[in-house]
Parts: structure tokens; sequence; C-alpha cells
């Protein structure tokens, strides 16, 4: 099975043995790929987001736990700036 993740998406075998092959990425000038065996209770979290290729070796289970999304780091600079700014203005007299 393929699956999409997103960047620290999280699978969890519930049940059974899971091969977890991780999204390709580029190292120097080639494709590179990780396979993983995930047992029962076992855990593995995603570095990247991507395309991931699960393959069970029984009857199994798994539950894909989506990973947090962060803000991107000009955002809050960006919220620091214009709030920075407005307090600057309110003590210009003419301005405020």
């Amino acid at each position: 099975m393929h699956l999409h993740t997103d960047h620290a998406a999280t699978i969890v075998v519930v049940r059974g043995q899971l091969t977890l092959t991780t999204a390709p990425q580029w190292l120097g000038e080639q494709v590179v790929t990780t396979s993983v065996l995930l047992m029962e209770g076992q855990a593995q979290c995603a570095e990247t987001g991507g395309w991931i290729s699960l393959r069970a070796r029984m009857p199994s289970e798994n539950q894909t736990v989506a990973g947090k999304r962060r803000a991107p780091a000009w955002r809050g600079f960006l919220q620091r700036l214009l709030l920075a700014v407005g307090a600057w203005r309110r003590h210009l007299p003419g301005l405020g």
C-alpha cells in the first residue's frame, strides 16, 4: 500500500508486522529510500512528507497519526514586527 504522509506523521503498528519504506529523497545524484521492519506496538515518525510504502508481513493493522504542522518561522517574525511598528506609531505625535 502506498500512502502520502505529512512531515512528522507517525505510523503505529497496532497488530502484526509491517515493512515501511520511506519517501524517496535525493542524496547527491541518487534517489535513496530506507526500509524499516516494524513489529506490533512499534512506531515510526516521518522525517519528511511524501509517499511511503507499507507492506504487511502477516495480517496487520496500522494507525497513522497526523503530525503537527508548524507555522513558518517568518510568520512569527512578521507578527512581532507589526506589533513593534504599531507600538512605535502610538508614541509619535500626529501618527497615533
